[in-house]
């Protein structure tokens, strides 16, 4: 993928939440999809067999859709359902497997928090990164500090690599990261544990101007 649409890709990014009440993964990215997201990670850190048929589905919804779909930390099962990427963590593996694994032309994201983690990670291998905490965030148990608006100007500045804002993110505060000059946002639970779920997705869209899609 060229640099232009992975700008493009990368402006709405919806992150699966396995643990929503309510309302499943598949459902999810069928929502996110229509609102008008631009990309989906797949995040199930307790992946089971049993949710192999879901992941697949998934798939077929983001190919339906035109959006890539990347799969959260798991490089066998990204092979597995022929998904478009994968993203790693700091703890996870590194990027230079991922992209042995999948090959060159797929999309490998890394997460980094602080410029220290940025200087540590292997980033030649890596296609974007992701960073947060930028606002406070419930979804993920295991955050590091919240870094705001500042923080993600930092890692903005210092990035040789396209940079997609997590945490905390909703429809009120995602122009701001864009300002800051964030490629992307990244959202989970302002769509997943929304009371109305595709209302929130819209509205997000719309900050991210990302068009609906038919």
């Amino acid at each position: 993928m060229n640099r232009q649409n992975l700008l493009k890709a990368l402006r709405f990014y919806f992150i699966t939440d396995d643990s929503a009440p309510g309302c499943t993964p598949l459902e999810q990215t069928r929502i996110a999809l229509l609102a008008g997201a631009t990309i989906v990670q797949y995040r199930n850190k307790s992946f089971s067999e049993d949710h192999l048929a879901e992941v697949v589905r998934i798939r077929e919804l983001c190919r339906e859709r035109g959006a890539p779909l990347i799969i959260n930390d798991n490089i066998p099962l990204a092979r597995r359902v022929a998904a478009d990427g994968v993203h790693v963590g700091q703890d996870d593996a590194a990027p230079a497997v991922a992209r042995q694994a999948l090959g060159d032309n797929a999309i490998v994201g890394v997460s980094v928090s602080t410029p220290e983690e940025l200087v540590r990670t292997d980033l030649p291998p890596c296609d974007y990164i992701g960073t947060g905490p930028v606002f406070p965030t419930g979804t993920k148990v295991d955050a590091k500090a919240v870094r705001r608006l500042a923080g993600l100007r930092e890692i903005v500045g210092i990035s040789p690599l396209p940079v997609v804002a997590i945490g905390g993110i909703t429809a009120d505060n995602a122009p701001g990261c864009f300002t800051a000059g964030a490629a992307g946002v990244a959202v989970i639970s302002f769509v997943s544990r929304a009371a109305d779920p595709l209302a929130n997705a819209r509205r997000l869209a719309a900050a991210c101007s990302a068009a609906r899609r038919p």
